[in-house]
């Protein structure tokens, strides 16, 4: 509509100066105008391009390559939740030690990865089959109950995004994590979870947790403090691993061990010491989608 009023405005322009132009004329000059619009859009369109890429991939990758020696003296959440404490007129200290990989112990290791993602030692950062399966779990129970967040990317959550959800925050986690993944490594990227990740109120890194919750070294963990701990990962504000009637973290443990046992990190003898119960058959085994985060059952 705007451009047939300005096509009527250069009718007129043209009469009053006595060089009416055909209507052949008039297309021509029109194709030009579009062509010239169609280029500038493109140019626009390349450079917004160029800007993104830079600040979602080249910006980072210093960063992240900064990681794979010297450890952040805190993550972006544990600044965005001192913070929050801040502002609800709380103490604002935070307790956090970081140990190598090497004094963690295997077992917390095993759990963590058997609860929050058992596909981590394979997938290149996202996992397409939990993400769909968690999808289709949310879907169909009406409520947001399950997560598909990979080790990788949870971490990146926690390392350099805030807490805003929005659509610049989910493109920063696909850049961050695909990036993470390639310069860092994943047992580089299992030692920082594990010393980022929360494990309770103010409390923050496996390190931390283990000395508060079973008074030793992480190192020290046994399988069974090991899967109690990593229990705590989908609801370290509300959980404490002492509290034995928690439906929810009994929910947890279970879906742990059984991730152990299809994984053949515990035999039968392990499975029925942690649960109580038989281990699963073949038509029970749980998939790697019940590792992801459920919080369906939190009291």
């Amino acid at each position: 509509m705007i451009r047939f009023f300005t096509a009527i405005k250069y009718i007129f322009i043209d009469l009053r100066m006595d060089k009416l132009f055909t209507i052949g004329q008039l297309i021509g000059r029109w194709l030009v105008r579009i062509l010239v619009a169609y280029a500038v859009i493109c140019s626009l369109a390349i450079t917004i391009g160029l800007v993104a890429a830079y600040r979602y991939v080249m910006a980072p990758i210093n960063e992240i390559k900064a990681l794979a020696a010297s450890n952040p003296v805190e993550s972006a959440y544990m600044a965005a939740y001192r913070e929050d404490l801040r502002r609800q007129n709380k103490p604002d200290t935070l307790t956090h030690l970081f140990v190598p990989l090497d004094s963690i112990s295997k077992n917390l290791q095993n759990a963590v990865i058997a609860a929050e993602d058992d596909g981590f030692w394979v997938h290149p950062g996202f996992n397409i089959d939990a993400m769909v399966r968690a999808y289709a779990y949310n879907v169909q129970s009406g409520k947001i109950k399950r997560g598909g967040s990979t080790i990788t990317q949870q971490l990146v959550k926690n390392l350099f995004l805030d807490t805003d959800k929005n659509f610049e925050r989910k493109y920063k986690e696909m850049a961050y994590t695909l990036l993470v993944e390639k310069f860092l490594g994943k047992k580089r990227i299992l030692e920082l979870y594990l010393n980022y990740a929360q494990w309770g109120p103010s409390l923050f890194g496996c390190e931390a947790a283990a000395q508060l919750y079973f008074k030793k070294p992480a190192s020290q963990l046994s399988r069974y403090e090991a899967i109690r701990m990593a229990a705590l990962l989908a609801s370290p504000e509300r959980k404490n691993p002492f509290y034995e009637k928690s439906t929810f973290l009994s929910s947890r443990i279970q879906v742990i061990a059984n991730n152990l046992y299809i994984h053949h990190i515990i035999d039968d003898t392990g499975y029925r010491n942690i649960t109580g119960a038989p281990p699963p058959n073949d038509s029970t085994h749980a998939d790697s989608s019940q590792a992801q985060t459920d919080t369906s059952s939190i009291e």
